[in-house]
C-alpha cells in the first residue's frame, strides 16, 4: 500500500529558491510540492484552498511577514506544521515563531538534506530545534518570573531537551530508561504549565532555568 506523498508549500520571495527547493522536495519521492507562494498573505489563502500538510515558510517577505502568517495558518489550521527558515539569525523571529506554535526554524544555511529531514520531522508531529535555533532562544532577552522548583534530574532532563537531544539521547547520557525521560518531560511540562517540547525550551529561558 503506497502512502500519500506529504504535501510542502514553499513561501519564499525568491523565486529561484522556490524552485530549487521543490527539486529537492521532489526528488525526496515521500514528499510532494504542492505549490509555492511569494509571500504571507498568499500562503494563508494557498492554505485555506488546498490540502497541505507541512508550510516551509521563509520569515522576510513582502505584504505579509512569515511569523504573521505562520501564526494566521496555525489558528485556522492546527494540524498544517508550519517550519520556519530563514538567511539570517533573527532572535526575537524565533522566539515569536515558535510562541505560535511553529514546529521548528532553520537556517537557510542548512543542507538540503537536513531540509528535508526537518520536513519529514516536522510531519511526524515532533520539533526542529536547531542549535542555531537555541542559541538565538539564549540571546533572547525574556522577563525572569519566580520560576519553580525542580529536582535535580529535572534539571538535567530540563537542560538536555534545551540542548537540543533526542529522548534516546538523553537517556544515553543521563543513564536513564526512554520511558523515564518521557515521565521527567511530562512533569516539568506540569510544573511549567505548558504542554510542547517547544514551549517547555521557551518557558525554561524565560525562567532564566538555562544558562547559554
Amino acid at each position: 500500500m503506497n502512502r500519500q506523498p506529504v504535501r510542502v508549500l514553499i513561501v519564499d520571495d525568491d523565486r529561484f529558491v522556490q524552485r530549487s527547493i521543490a527539486e529537492f522536495i521532489q526528488a525526496a519521492g515521500d514528499l510532494e510540492c504542492a505549490g509555492t507562494c511569494g509571500n504571507g498573505a498568499e500562503a494563508v489563502a494557498f492554505v485555506a484552498a488546498h490540502p497541505v500538510d507541512v508550510v516551509l515558510m521563509d520569515v522576510q517577505m513582502p505584504v505579509m511577514d512569515g511569523v504573521e502568517a505562520a501564526r494566521l495558518i496555525i489558528e485556522s489550521h492546527p494540524r498544517v506544521r508550519v517550519l520556519m527558515w530563514t538567511s539570517f539569525d533573527n532572535d526575537t523571529a524565533v522566539a515569536t515563531a515558535l510562541r505560535h506554535g511553529a514546529a521548528g526554524f532553520l537556517l537557510k544555511t542548512c543542507t538540503a538534506r537536513t531540509l528535508i529531514d526537518a520536513i519529514r520531522t516536522a510531519h511526524g508531529g515532533m520539533t526542529v530545534l536547531a542549535p542555531d535555533t537555541l542559541r538565538a532562544l539564549q540571546s533572547v532577552p525574556s522577563p525572569a518570573p519566580d520560576a519553580p522548583e525542580l529536582t535535580e534530574r529535572e534539571a538535567e532532563v530540563l537542560a538536555a531537551l534545551c540542548r537540543g537531544l533526542s529522548n534516546a539521547e538523553m537517556a544515553s547520557q543521563l543513564f536513564l530508561s526512554e520511558s523515564s525521560i518521557k515521565a521527567y518531560l511530562s512533569s516539568l511540562m506540569q510544573k511549567l504549565d505548558v504542554h510542547t517540547r517547544v514551549k517547555l525550551v521557551l518557558k525554561a529561558h524565560e525562567y532564566g532555568m538555562v544558562r547559554p
